[in-house]
C-alpha cells in the first residue's frame, strides 16, 4: 500500500463481494487492509476507484463531497 509520502506499508489485499456503503452495493471490490490508525491517525482511505464507481463529486470551490 502506498500513500502520503509514497512509502510502502505492509497490507493485505483481498477482493470482497457485496460491500455496501451508504446503500451503494460494490460487487467484487478490491480492498487493501493495513495499519493506518496508529501510524497516521485515520481509519482508512477511499481511493479513486471507489469514487468513480460510486459517482462521488468533489466540489473544491465549496470544499464538500457530494
Amino acid at each position: 500500500m502506498y500513500g502520503v509520502g509514497g512509502e510502502s506499508e505492509l497490507c493485505y489485499e483481498q477482493i470482497v463481494s457485496d460491500l455496501i456503503i451508504n446503500h451503494h452495493l460494490f460487487d467484487a471490490f478490491q480492498l487493501q487492509l493495513g495499519i493506518t490508525k496508529e501510524t497516521y491517525g485515520f481509519n482508512g482511505i477511499l481511493g479513486i476507484d471507489f469514487m468513480i464507481e460510486s459517482g462521488v463529486i468533489i466540489d473544491l470551490k465549496e470544499m464538500i463531497v457530494k
